[in-house]
């Protein structure tokens, strides 16, 4: 086998538009597993919000790996262990939540099982929580309730509205963070330098897997690291226009076991 590790994305990739993973997809992944293969369960989620999905695929068994965050986080799904973390300096995080209320955009971050917003009963809250499957958890004054570590704050809001905070906020907080659109609903803060591709880096140094051997897959601008990272990236057809048109190749879409096709095609 050629290619020795796929990293993939989970929405709008690996998941279908129910979030469900197919029988055909899952069957390719244990096959693949079973030839030596590593997967890795790349996602802008928090790491609690992607364990049902490797415990679903038999990674806590089998063996593999959750990179949540964007790149944050590294999880051994085996052990638990936590391989390397990312947090947002204390000190800052009072003027990201500033930021957030100025322009009455709700901010939320996530503590253990908990999405903890200030803003509960937000729509765009919700559908955060229904995706990774976590509780909400509202808090009068999000400023003081964080006195813990947190590797990213996420502002949720309408598309128009996200647009427009983008600019607003990476300008605000300078070149000490991160800043970008993980979906169209959702802007993104983390430390400086973390993204996919960085914190896919960071698993095949820890890995010793040479870039060559890796196969990233994605469907939207926060993949394209990831798949600049990787030694084969390849764009979901249901994926944006520009990881498309960088992408080294189209599978077919989420609904139609895009990532299966990778694994069969190349890993297999």
């Amino acid at each position: 086998m050629k290619y020795q590790l796929l990293a993939t994305d989970l929405d709008g990739t690996l998941v279908t538009d129910d979030k469900q993973i197919t029988e055909r997809t899952k069957a390719a992944i244990h096959a693949m597993i079973k030839q030596g293969g590593v997967l890795v369960l790349a996602s802008g989620r928090p790491s609690y919000g992607v364990w049902h999905v490797a415990r679903e695929l038999g990674l806590d068994r089998d063996g593999g790996y959750i990179l949540s965050y964007n790149g944050g986080e590294l999880l051994d799904c085996r052990t638990g262990e936590a391989k390397f973390s990312v947090s947002i300096p204390s000190e800052r995080i009072p003027e990201i939540i500033e930021l957030s209320r100025r322009y009455q955009t709700a901010i939320l971050t996530y503590e253990g099982s908990d999405i903890i917003t200030e803003n509960g009963d937000d729509i765009y809250v919700a559908g955060e929580a229904r995706n990774v499957k976590m509780d909400v958890k509202e808090v009068p004054d999000l400023i003081s309730y964080i006195t813990f570590p947190i590797v990213k704050l996420m502002m949720v809001g309408s598309e128009e509205q996200i647009l427009k905070m983008e600019p607003i906020v990476r300008e605000a907080l300078g070149s000490e963070f991160a800043v970008f659109r993980s979906e169209a609903y959702h802007l993104e803060i983390l430390p400086a330098g973390i993204d996919k591709g960085t914190g896919l880096q960071r698993t095949m140094d820890h890995l010793k897997i040479p870039r060559e051997a890796v196969i990233s897959c994605g469907d939207y601008d926060n993949d394209i690291p990831m798949n600049e990272a990787a030694g084969f990236g390849v764009a979901m057809e249901n994926g944006c226009p520009r990881i498309k048109e960088l992408a080294d190749f189209v599978t077919l879409s989420n609904e139609q076991d895009g990532v299966a096709e990778v694994i069969e095609k190349f890993m297999l």
